[in-house]
């Protein structure tokens, strides 16, 4: 009877040894999905930094674009007025071959 304590009380201790590498494991495991967690949530703060960035860089270039393309189609109103008053300045002055030719590549 003494022996078979004896078996049953190794058994227990082989158990409980089995039972605390186990947890051991368990708890290895558990803080490496923390810490890659923590990777994971690092890497996604970056990246919205840099999202927020990217996105205030495009709005300044997008007014910068508007703002000449205004500039533009401004200028671009008074070509048709200016080569309209550059065609009948023509006719009171001699002008080089290649302004005419010009001015009329512009018409």
């Amino acid at each position: 009877m003494f022996d078979q304590i004896h078996n049953f009380q190794i058994r227990i201790d082989e158990m409980e040894h089995l039972i605390r590498e186990g947890e051991d494991k368990a708890r290895k495991q558990h803080v490496q999905c923390l810490e890659e967690e923590i990777n994971y949530l690092t890497q996604i703060v970056q990246l919205e930094e840099r999202l927020e960035e990217h996105e205030h860089i495009t709005k300044h270039w997008k007014m910068c674009f508007s703002k000449l393309a205004a500039l533009a189609n401004g200028e671009i109103e008074d070509v048709p007025r200016m080569l309209r008053e550059a065609d009948v300045s023509l006719t009171f002055r001699t002008v080089p071959k290649e302004v005419e030719t010009f001015l009329d590549h512009c018409k």
